[in-house]
């Protein structure tokens, strides 16, 4: 082989090596979201990877699952985010996360809501009790946050013994918003108010009071002590830009 030849093969092999140096390179994050924060989390994560090198995987799935998935090994994350306290404490007290380290950085609203092209016209709670009324979509409470906040303000409202039989859950939010928007003209449903879609139209907003304070609870996993990307992409969600995606997506951003 000629000098000239040997030569070209060093370059060529010597330019492979530096283009593959970025993603060799890029830094790595693993977020367990609750399905409700999922869509507002990739829009922060896709303005955060404009300026930074690092790839970020989303696992979205309800609270429960994520926590247990978490505590059984089958799910592996730097960062967790749960839609109540209840399921941060479950991975606190498995000695997954620091309590120190945990932060309350959205809220939200629930509001009941039916199909955008339904002739269903519901001015008031006791209507869902009523014949026309045939089904109504909740989260699971067993897994789901927003299930158990939905059952929750039933129950306060003097509603879940004369509606339960008309229950039927979702286990997550997503799996909801797309079932109720294809449901009939008898179906109706209670979600949170950043997962109202186009397809949905809100009839009413569920009080407050009737429910536990909706909260969302983010830790870093103590696992992910020694990622590099960590620190600089929590002090990111604590900025501006995040809290102004999070509030366009219907949260409430202020925190806690």
């Amino acid at each position: 082989m000629s000098h000239a030849n040997r030569s070209g093969r060093r370059l060529l092999a010597a330019l492979a090596f530096l283009c593959c140096l970025p993603a060799a390179m890029a830094g790595e994050l693993r977020l367990a979201l609750a399905n409700s924060t999922c869509d507002a989390m990739k829009r922060v994560g896709d303005l955060y990877r404009r300026n930074r090198a690092v790839e970020i995987g989303y696992i979205c799935k309800s609270s429960g699952l994520l926590a247990k998935g978490l505590a059984g090994g089958a799910l592996a994350a730097d960062i967790f985010v749960s839609a109540n306290a209840e399921w941060m404490d479950y991975v606190v007290d498995k000695g997954l996360v620091a309590r120190a380290n945990v932060a309350s950085p959205w809220g939200n609203a629930l509001v009941l809501a039916v199909p955008a092209g339904s002739p269903l016209r519901i001015e008031r709670w006791d209507e869902l009790a009523m014949p026309r009324v045939r089904k109504i979509l909740i989260g699971d409470p067993s897994n789901a946050p927003f299930g158990r906040y939905a059952k929750q303000a039933l129950e306060a409202a003097g509603l879940w013994e004369r509606v339960k039989d008309k229950i039927e859950t979702r286990k997550n939010i997503e799996l909801l918003a797309e079932s109720l928007a294809a449901a009939d003209a008898g179906t109706a449903g209670i979600l949170f108010k950043s997962n109202l879609t186009d397809r949905l139209r809100e009839t009413l907003a569920v009080n407050q009071s009737w429910h536990q304070p909706i909260r969302y609870y983010l830790a870093p996993l103590d696992a992910a002590a020694d990622n590099a990307e960590l620190a600089p992409f929590l002090g990111f969600l604590r900025g501006r830009a995040a809290r102004e995606i999070f509030r366009a997506e219907g949260f409430d951003s202020e925190p806690r």
